[in-house]
């Protein structure tokens, strides 16, 4: 499960994250080439992100040069709600703090290590902006 998880991650930010909502280059900046590990409690498990400028990159287990560890205190009947509750998230200052009450404040989530690194991947999920999640208009005729 947890390898499909890193996976879904990479397809939203491959497809979603390109056209300027979420450019990796304007939130990877100066993160470029660092790895960042998402552990999962309940899963008993690890994925380790690359983060690039061009494409974000899991694989599983641990690193040895992991400059951030998130941790996940999530259950397993939980996970793919908070997902979903992260992917439509909008990336902005306001979508932060929502989900920073939610789960950081609450210890759902626990960052060992660079803070910056943590926001990095989470935000790199937020694509809530994303045209996708607009209320369309029904014209009537």
């Amino acid at each position: 499960m947890a390898g499909v998880v890193g996976r879904l991650f990479q397809m939203l930010v491959d497809i979603y994250g390109e056209i300027g909502l979420n450019s990796l280059e304007k939130v990877v900046k100066k993160r470029e080439g660092q790895e960042v590990e998402l552990e999962f409690e309940a899963l008993n498990t690890t994925i380790t992100f690359t983060l690039s400028k061009t494409r974000l990159t899991p694989r599983a287990g641990k690193s040895d040069k992991a400059v951030t560890t998130v941790i996940l205190k999530v259950p397993r009947e939980e996970l793919l709600t908070s997902f979903n509750y992260f992917i439509r998230t909008k990336n902005n200052i306001f979508g932060l703090i929502k989900a920073a009450s939610r789960f950081f404040f609450t210890r759902k989530i626990k960052i060992k290590g660079s803070l910056g690194g943590g926001l990095t991947l989470w935000r790199l999920l937020f694509i809530g902006d994303h045209p996708m999640y607009k209320k369309k208009e029904i014209k009537k005729s």
